[in-house]
Parts: C-alpha cells; structure tokens; sequence
C-alpha cells in the first residue's frame, strides 16, 4: 500500500492537534495521524520535521510536560491558531487587496496574508512601487512587534540590541535599536547583518523610557545644532543644486545664487558617508569649509591621484586636461545606470508540502464560508489549475480525525464541475498570520499611504488601524519615499495621456538633455520614483528618475496606444543593463566591500586576503566615475584596458577644483 501523500498528513495533524482537549504524545499522534514511521527515531524525525513546516506556516505546535515515559505532549491553542476577528469593512479589505498588489516585495506572502483574510483571485497589477525585504527583515519585524531583544553579528562584531523602529529609506532598510553595550541609539542597515539574527523572549528587549520617539538619522548630514561638531558648508552648482536642496531640506540652504547653485549648510553624522555623498556629486559640488573637513577630501583626492601615477598612468595634470574616453557605446538616457532598483518578482508556482498546506487550508476555509463553488471559480480564486483543485480537495475529503469514519472526515463533496462543503462554521475563521505575511501587509500598506497625495483617514489607513490592534505594529515600521517637485505634474501627464517635453539630467553621462516621452507609468523604486515613457530621442523605452528632471512641460499631443503597449511589454522591474552598457571589473580591498550591496553586481569571487573582484555593467563613464571617486584607493579597475584611469582623472579633475 502507498504511503499517503505528506499533504494528508500535516492536514490530519493540523486536525488532530487543533482538536485536541489534552496535549498527545509522539506515540498518540502516530498511532492516530496515518503516515508516521514504525521506527521511534525515524518517527520523531518525521514529526520534527511536519512540525517545523506547521510552525513556519504560523501554526503554533505547544509542547507541554505531560505524565508517562515521553514526558512531552503537542497540541495546537485554538487562539492562536485562529486570528482575532479584523472586523475589515468590504472597502477596506478591497483597499488592502489593491496595496499588496500595487507593492511588489519578491515573495507571495502578501497574497498568502489576503487569502487568509478572505481576499481571493487578487490580479496582477502595475507597481506603485517595490522594497524588496532582506532575509533578516521578517524576524525583525517580530522582534519590534514583541519588544524582543535581538543580536545580530554587523561589521564582523556581535550586537545586542532592544530594536525600536524599521525603517525603508532611500532604498534600504534600517533597523534602529537601543545598543545596550553603548547605551546609545545607533542605526544598522538590515542588508548588512550577518546571517539570521537572534530574537528573544518578548518583552526582552524593551528600550529605555523616552528612546522609542528617537530618530538616528540615515542621513551623512544632520540638522545643524544636534551635536558639537562644526558644521560643513558645500557649494553646489546649478546642474545639481535645486535637486540637492530639495534633497537635504531647504533649512540647509543658506544661499541661493542667482544661476541657480546654492551654498549649504550641513551637521556631519557620518563623515566618511558625507565624503562619499558629496564626491558622488562629481565636480558639481565643493566642500569649502572648514578647513580640516575640505583637506580631508582634498587629501582623498589627492591618494587616488598618486596611486595612479605609481601604476604608470599620465600624469595629473593630463588627466585633468584631457576628456574621458567612453567605456563602451551607451545610450545616454538608458534606463539602465546602475543604479540600485528593487527586484519585482511575480509569484513562482510552488509545490512544496508547506505551500500545498498553505493554499488547502485557505480553501477549506473559504469552503467554510461559501458551501458550495464551482471548480472552475476555485481554480480561479487560488491560482491553481481545475485538475490540481478536485485532486487536492478529493485528499482534503479523506483528512479529519479519529476514527476516521465519515462522520469524523472533512465533509467534503468533488465532482468534476463543482465542490460542496459541510464543515463546522469555526473552521471558516481566518487564520493567524505568519510573521512574514504580517510583515507584507503592513508594508503593503504603509507603502501606499506614504505615496504623496494619499488619504491617511481612507480606507486603507483604517484597514491599518486595525491590522496594527492585532498585529502589534502601532507605527513601528515606518516607510520613507521622497517626493520630489515635479512628481505631482508627472503623474497628472500620466493620467491625462498626454505627452510631455522634458529637461533631464543623467547620472549615467552627467549629460542635461531635453526630449519628448510619451509618458506610461510612475513607479517607486528603491525609494525613488520613476517615470516609464517612450523616448523619441532614443527612439526606445527609458526609465526616467523623476527627481532628476529639471523641468517638465505638458503637451497637448495624447500618447500614442501602440507606444504605450509597447513600453508595457518591454518594462523590467529589475537591473537589466541598457543598450551598449559595458562590462567592467573592479578589484575591492576589504574596505570597499560594500559595493556588493549598494549596486547591481553580475558576478563576483573572493580574492586572497579578503580582496574581492566584482563585475559590474556599466552605462556611462559618469556613473562609473562616481563610484571611483567614492571607493578611492580601496578599489581597481581591472578590465577594459581604456576603463583602467577612469577614477584617476575624475578626481584630477575634481581635485582641481579645489586648487
């Protein structure tokens, strides 16, 4: 005889513990829950392992002391297994559903979470926008919720922590924390944490009173006033500075000139972070005082200046006299820099007995509820194909509990064109969420209400209120998305249908050119936003970042349908390099490893020593120099052989700025 298929066996254990009015022992459930091993340790090995998957689908197995020679029982809490009724009004269930599919975070569990609620046959939709969570993200988000201590390793160093917000910003995610060995609030990028972090009991890792209104900033720069250091003044030019202005806050801006440059004023939170920001400006951008803070820029430079004359490079005042040599043919205003975008990944097919678990629970569920549906609606509503759905459900009607007469199974009838259910009214309740899941609808959510323009006392913003009572959140995971002075026209010439001219600076070529798109589609990735369009200068689909236009100027001609559909078919919500990019190698000191998370990588080995070498696809030689300049000495350029200067003149020329 077959052994029954493992999906029967987790369902009859999920019954029998769930029903249980006394926990039962290893023993108990084999001899009741067909499918266990004969054999004591293959038995337990076996259960551990169903165990862990009820647990990572947020069933919560108790383990209780009982009397007898196994000392150990299992059973599962019906409060716990069942979620506290949301009391979700239809407009506010239909507002979740439209967030989780406009927020696209690389896994399914904000569709999981809505088929728990009751949300089913979610479409696919365009982005609003993409954050896609690190691993460590999901046990974090449990960590804040529970006030749970968390260690962590960060810069090759332990960490203990007592968490107090997450935070999406500028396309990472930050966890702030009280450091109980500092005793200081200090900032971690989640990306950087190494492997899984540690979660403690709840209530273990409560900060201090007064710290959980603390805000570390994420920026390089502070408002000036927060600490002693001596503030620093920047001067950026016209090319950059109203984006810049816009981008540090208009307090910092202490002069405006009348070409449109302005003078800033800045608090240092992190000075070498600053330096990088500041020479990721190229020469549009000076650091004019005070004095120990601009020779610290002018001293980089000038190392980056002398290591290339010790590899035999011209000399710098070549360098800064002569123009850059392209690194391969570009298209100028390909949507391809490589700058950092978030993947969007769609929902891959699964198979696995979680998964398979997973999707019979929420049908039987919605079985609960509706008595009776097509097959043809089932398959519809939970993504399967109508012969996956009488083959799951034909198991489903063979699981229940002991003895297994039919009176004790899953009532539940399968013809081939409709399915009936008479099962207990309980068993229609939703159930609890995974961390997981918890953690994509409020991101889902808050996502959306971070959009400029949406209503926080909407449905979606009450639908929140009442996922943070249960789910324990209360604004302890807070999205940032910029927005930037022309994002409002941009979206208006999206709805409207109406082409536009517009003045755009790219970072690939540090090139301002002026085009007319044919707008489609606005889009937040990595916390910035795009804009998708036809481009008649490139003759192309072109990914434009909105804060980089300069200025935008409505037409009256209407987007072109064919262009539009065209656009649509050829977007690609993840890096891909644009046309002529051009594959360069770079060798890293350890130092310089942080490149590895901060901008697409195409491939990648570690070096003796540490080093590492990294291949990147490049689309123009200003975005190359940028990320020269920031990696200074700690960084090579191995391959092309015409790329091997590129940082070498950049900073000759900007050195020479300085002088």
């Amino acid at each position: 005889m077959a052994p029954p298929d493992r999906l029967e066996r987790l369902t009859d254990l999920v019954l029998v513990l769930l029903h249980a009015g006394t926990p039962r022992t290893l023993d108990e459930i084999a001899h009741t829950v067909p499918g266990y091993p004969e054999s004591h340790t293959a038995r337990r090995q076996t259960f551990e392992r169903d165990k862990r998957i009820l647990r990572e689908e947020g069933i919560p197995v108790v383990t209780e002391p009982v009397e007898g020679p196994e000392q150990y029982g299992y059973r599962i809490d019906p409060d716990a297994f069942y979620l506290r009724d949301l009391a979700l009004e239809p407009e506010e269930q239909a507002a979740l559903h439209l967030a989780v599919a406009g927020v696209h975070l690389g896994d399914p569990s904000g569709r999981d979470a809505l088929a728990k609620l009751g949300a089913y046959g979610m479409s696919d939709a365009a982005p609003v926008a993409a954050l896609a969570p690190p691993p460590a993200l999901v046990a974090l988000f449990s960590a804040v919720r529970s006030q749970a201590e968390v260690h962590f390793s960060y810069r090759g160093r332990e960490r203990a922590v007592a968490p107090v917000v997450l935070r999406f910003h500028g396309g990472r995610w930050y966890l702030v924390a009280w450091d109980t060995e500092r005793g200081a609030v200090r900032t971690f990028r989640v990306d950087r944490m190494d492997g899984e972090p540690g979660v403690g009991p709840p209530g273990s890792g409560e900060p201090p009173a007064g710290v959980a209104a603390a805000r570390a900033s994420l920026e390089p720069w502070r408002p000036v006033g927060d600490d002693e250091d001596e503030p620093v003044i920047v001067r950026v030019d016209a090319v950059e500075g109203p984006r810049v202005a816009a981008e540090v806050g208009h307090d910092a801006v202490v002069e405006r000139r009348s070409d449109g440059g302005v003078v800033l004023r800045l608090g240092v939170a992190n000075f070498e972070v600053l330096r990088s920001w500041l020479l990721g400006l190229l020469d549009h951008a000076e650091l004019v005082g005070p004095p120990p803070a601009r020779e610290a820029v002018i001293h980089w430079l000038e190392a980056m200046v002398e290591a290339g004359r010790g590899e035999g490079a011209t000399s710098a005042a070549d360098r800064a006299g002569t123009q850059a040599l392209p690194v391969g043919r570009v298209q100028p205003e390909a949507a391809s820099a490589p700058e950092p975008a978030a993947r969007l990944a769609g929902r891959p097919p699964s198979r696995t007995a979680s998964a398979r678990l997973r999707r019979l629970l929420a049908i039987v569920s919605w079985l609960a509820d509706a008595g009776e549906a097509s097959v043809a609606e089932l398959a519809a509503r939970f993504d399967m194909d109508e012969d996956e759905v009488v083959r799951e459900l034909e198991l489903a009607a063979c699981c229940g509990v002991p003895p297994y007469t039919p009176d004790a199974l899953l009532d539940i009838v399968v013809s081939e064109e409709s399915v009936q259910a008479f099962l207990p009214r309980d068993m229609a309740r939703p159930r609890r969420l995974t961390p997981a899941e918890g953690l994509a609808l409020a991101a889902s959510a808050r996502t959306i209400l971070a959009v400029p323009g949406a209503d926080p006392d909407g449905a979606l913003g009450r639908a929140l209120t009442k996922l943070d009572a249960v789910l324990g959140d209360h604004g302890q995971l807070v999205i940032d998305l910029d927005a930037p002075a022309n994002l409002e026209a941009v979206r208006a010439a999206v709805a409207a249908g109406h082409q536009m001219e517009i003045e755009y600076h790219s970072v690939s070529t540090d090139e301002t050119t002026v085009r007319v798109v044919e707008p489609v589609t606005v889009v937040a990735l990595d916390g910035h936003w795009y804009l998708d369009a036809y481009c008649h200068r490139a003759a192309g689909t072109r990914r434009f970042r909105v804060d980089r236009m300069r200025s935008i100027r409505p037409l009256e001609e209407p987007v072109d349908p064919a262009l539009r559909r065209a656009v649509l078919e050829g977007r690609d919500d993840a890096f891909v390099p644009g046309p002529g990019a051009t594959a360069v190698t770079l060798r890293l000191d350890p130092r310089a490893a942080w490149v590895v998370d901060s901008v697409p990588i195409v491939a990648e080995h570690t070096l003796d020593g540490g080093a590492l070498e990294v291949s990147l696809a490049v689309g123009g030689t200003a975005w190359l120099e940028r990320l020269l300049l920031q990696l200074g000495t700690h960084a090579q350029v191995v391959a092309p052989p015409d790329a091997r200067d590129v940082g070498v003149r950049a900073a000759a020329r900007v050195l020479a700025g300085y002088r």
